[in-house]
C-alpha cells in the first residue's frame, strides 16, 4: 500500500469518527424537534397539513391542516417520554371549534377543545424501548371549507410544533450512517490532495463537524438527506482530488501548501453551503422561480422580462439557463430543476474564487495573500446571502464576472493577440449574457481597468489597454445584437419613469428616499462584508497605495473597485439598484487578503491581529450559512 493511499485511509477512518461524535454531540444538545412553518415541513414525515402561509399585517407563519394532521419520524429515540407541544387555535367564531383528538402509534393520548385564538397543547408521548420510530396523529373533530376561491376541507391553524425528549437520546442510526461515510469520503479526498497531515486531521474535523450539525438540525436526521450529504461529499471530494492531481501534472510540480489550502477551503466551502441549500429546512425563496424559467428557456423561449424592487420591468438574461441545459439530462425535472440550478451556481462560485488565487500569486507573487483572498471571498455575508434569496442569475454572473477581472490581469491578453481578445470577448458576454446588472458594471469597469492601464500603466500597458476596449466593444455588439435588441420598448418606458422619479426625488422600493439610501451605505457595508474584511481591505488598500502597486492586478482592482463606486452613487441618487456590492466582492476578498498577509508579515502582534481578524471572518461566515435555514 502506498503511502499516499495509508494517510488517506487514515484520514477516512478519523473523519468517520470524527463525523459520528459530532452527530451524537449536536443531537444531544438539541434533541428537540421545532417546526415554525416558515417553511412546509417535508411531506415524507409530515401529512394532512397545507403549504405554510405567512399573515401580511403580522409576519406570522402558519399552516392549516386538514380532517387530521400525521407526523412521522421514523428512527426517533423511543427509551424516553418526549413531549409533544403545539401552538394551534381552531379559528372559527364563538364555539364552532373543533375537538383535537391526539393519538401516537395509534392510540388515543388525549384531546383538547380548540378555540378561536391561539393556545399551547401539551401531550406525552410514552417511551416504547422496543420500539424505533413514532407516529403521531391530530384529527379535528370538523373541518370547513373557506368557499369557492379555497375548496380546502381546513381542520385547525398550526403555529408551530415541538416534540422534545425527557432525556439523552441518540439520533436515527441512518443518520449516524450518512454523515460517517460523508466524513470518511471528504477527509479521503482532503488526504489525497496532497495538504500535510496536520492541515488533513483538522480539516476532515471541521468539515465533520459542519456536516453532523446541518444533519441533526430540524427534519435532516429523519429524511434522506444524510445520502445527500454523502453524495455531495463524494462528487466534490473527487473533484477535489481530480484538481489537485490535474494541477500538479500541469504545473509538473508539487503544489504549494497555500495552493491546497485554498483548494481545500473551495471544496469544503462548496460542499458545506450545498448542503445548507439541500436541507429539507431551506426555503425556497425565489429559487423555483427560476426552475419555471429555466423550464421555459428549456422549451424554446429565452427572451422575456422580469420585475425589480419598485415594480421595474428588466430583461432577464438567460444565460445560467443556458449553460444548465447541459446538466439537465443527470436530473429529473420539477423540484430538482431547482436544486440542479442551485448546484450550478455554487459550483461556479467555487471556481471563480480560485482564479483569484492564480492571480495573486502570479501578479503579486504573495501566495498567502492568494490563500486568504479565497477564504474571504465564501466568508462574505454577500456571497452566500445572495443565493440563499434566490437570486441566482445574478450569482452566476457574478462568477463569471471574476474570471472576467482575472483575465484583463493576464499577461497573454495583448491587442496583437487576436485569439485572446476574442476568448476574453466571449467570456465577457456570457457575463453580459447572464445578468442585466452584471452588464451595467462590467461594461463600465473593463473600460475603466483599460484606462487606469493607459494612464498609470505606462507605454508597456497600452496594448493590453486597447485590448480591453476591443473585447468591450466585441462584447457589447454581441450581446446587444443576440439578446438585448429586443427590448427597446422596455428601456423607453422604464428610463422616463427613473429620469422622472429622479427629478423629483421619489422614493425607491420599500419608501427610502435618497437621504434614506445615503445613511444606509454604512449599514450595507457592514452587513454585506462585515466589519473584519473591511479592516483588513483597508490595510490592503494601504498597502497598495503607500508601494505605488501598478501591476495589471493592481488597476484591474482598482477599475472595478471606481465602477461599483460610481454605482453606488448612482443608487443614492436615483431609485436604480445594480447589485454593486455583489459586484465589488472580489475586489475586496483580493485586498483584504493582501491585508491580512500584510499584517501577518510585520510582527507578532500583526500576527495576532490577522488570526483575530480572520478568526472573526470565519465566524460572520459560517454563523451567515447557519442562520440560512429557519
Amino acid at each position: 500500500m502506498s503511502r499516499a493511499a495509508g494517510r488517506a485511509l487514515a484520514v477516512a477512518a478519523l473523519g468517520a469518527l470524527a463525523g459520528g461524535a459530532w452527530l451524537a454531540f449536536f443531537y444531544g444538545i438539541g434533541p428537540a424537534l421545532h417546526a415554525s412553518l416558515d417553511v412546509t415541513p417535508p411531506a415524507s414525515l409530515v401529512s394532512g397539513l397545507y403549504p405554510a402561509e405567512r399573515e401580511r399585517e403580522s409576519g406570522l407563519t402558519f399552516a392549516w391542516t386538514g380532517a387530521a394532521m400525521t407526523l412521522r419520524l421514523p428512527g426517533l429515540d423511543r427509551h424516553v417520554p418526549w413531549l409533544l407541544t403545539v401552538r394551534v387555535r381552531g379559528a372559527r367564531p364563538g364555539n364552532d371549534n373543533p375537538e383535537l383528538t391526539f393519538f401516537v402509534d395509534g392510540v388515543r393520548v388525549g384531546a383538547h377543545r380548540s378555540g378561536p385564538a391561539f393556545e399551547t397543547v401539551e401531550m406525552r408521548v410514552p417511551a416504547r424501548p422496543e420500539r424505533d420510530g413514532v407516529t403521531i396523529e391530530m384529527r379535528s373533530s370538523a373541518t370547513f371549507v373557506p368557499g369557492p376561491a379555497d375548496p380546502r376541507p381546513l381542520g385547525a391553524m398550526l403555529d408551530w410544533v415541538t416534540l422534545s425528549p425527557a432525556g439523552v437520546v441518540l439520533p436515527p442510526r441512518a443518520s449516524f450512517g450518512g454523515t460517517v461515510l460523508a466524513s470518511a469520503l471528504f477527509g479521503a479526498a482532503i488526504a489525497l490532495s496532497g495538504v500535510t497531515a496536520g492541515a488533513a486531521v483538522g480539516s476532515v474535523i471541521l468539515v465533520s463537524a459542519g456536516q453532523a450539525a446541518l444533519v441533526s438540525r430540524g427534519f435532516g436526521s429523519f429524511t434522506d438527506y444524510p445520502a445527500t450529504i454523502v453524495r455531495l461529499a463524494g462528487w466534490i471530494g473527487l473533484a477535489l482530488v481530480a484538481l489537485a492531481l490535474g494541477a500538479q501534472a500541469w504545473g509538473r510540480t508539487s503544489l504549494r501548501n497555500t495552493a491546497r489550502f485554498a483548494a481545500i477551503f473551495a471544496a469544503s466551502a462548496l460542499l458545506l453551503k450545498a448542503a445548507v441549500l439541500l436541507h429539507p429546512g431551506m426555503p425556497i425563496g425565489d429559487a423555483l422561480f427560476h426552475a419555471h424559467r429555466f423550464r421555459t428557456v428549456a422549451a424554446g423561449n429565452v427572451y422575456f422580462t422580469s420585475i425589480a424592487p419598485g415594480n421595474y420591468l428588466f430583461p432577464y438574461a438567460p444565460g445560467l439557463y443556458v449553460f444548465s441545459l447541459f446538466f439537465r439530462s443527470l436530473l429529473a425535472a420539477g423540484t430538482e430543476d431547482m436544486q440542479m440550478l442551485r448546484l450550478v451556481v455554487l459550483s461556479a462560485d467555487a471556481a471563480a474564487s480560485l482564479l483569484l488565487y492564480g492571480a495573486v500569486a502570479r501578479m503579486w507573487r504573495d501566495r498567502l495573500a492568494g490563500a486568504c483572498a479565497v477564504a474571504l471571498y465564501h466568508l462574505l455575508p454577500l456571497d452566500f446571502r445572495v443565493v440563499t434569496v434566490g437570486n441566482l442569475t445574478n450569482a452566476f454572473a457574478q462568477a463569471i464576472g471574476v474570471g472576467v477581472l482575472v483575465w484583463t490581469a493576464a499577461a497573454a491578453l495583448r491587442v496583437e493577440r487576436r485569439a485572446e481578445v476574442a476568448g476574453f470577448a466571449g467570456l465577457l458576454t456570457a457575463a453580459f449574457l447572464s445578468h442585466l446588472s452584471a452588464f451595467a458594471i462590467f461594461a463600465v469597469a473593463v473600460p475603466a481597468i483599460a484606462l487606469l492601464f493607459h494612464w498609470r500603466g505606462g507605454p508597456a500597458m497600452r496594448s493590453p489597454a486597447l485590448a480591453l476596449l476591443a473585447g468591450t466593444g466585441l462584447a457589447v455588439v454581441a450581446a446587444v445584437a443576440l439578446y438585448y435588441a429586443h427590448f427597446m420598448d422596455t428601456y423607453r418606458t422604464e428610463l422616463a419613469r427613473i429620469g422622472a422619479e429622479t427629478a423629483s426625488a421619489a422614493p425607491a422600493a420599500g419608501g427610502r428616499t435618497i437621504g434614506d439610501r445615503l445613511v444606509d451605505v454604512p449599514r450595507f457595508f457592514y452587513l454585506h462584508f462585515g466589519v473584519p474584511a473591511l479592516v483588513l481591505a483597508a490595510v490592503g488598500s494601504h498597502a497598495l497605495w503607500r508601494q505605488g502597486s501598478r501591476d495589471r492586478l493592481t488597476l484591474a482592482t482598482a477599475g472595478l473597485g471606481l465602477a461599483c463606486l460610481g454605482f453606488l452613487v448612482l443608487g443614492v441618487i436615483t431609485p436604480v439598484d445594480m447589485r454593486h456590492y455583489l459586484a465589488a466582492i472580489p475586489a475586496v476578498a483580493l485586498v483584504a487578503g493582501l491585508g491580512a498577509s500584510q499584517l501577518w508579515a510585520r510582527n507578532l502582534a500583526g500576527r495576532l491581529v490577522a488570526i483575530t481578524l480572520l478568526g472573526w471572518a470565519t465566524l460572520i461566515g459560517i454563523h451567515t450559512w447557519w442562520e440560512t435555514i429557519p
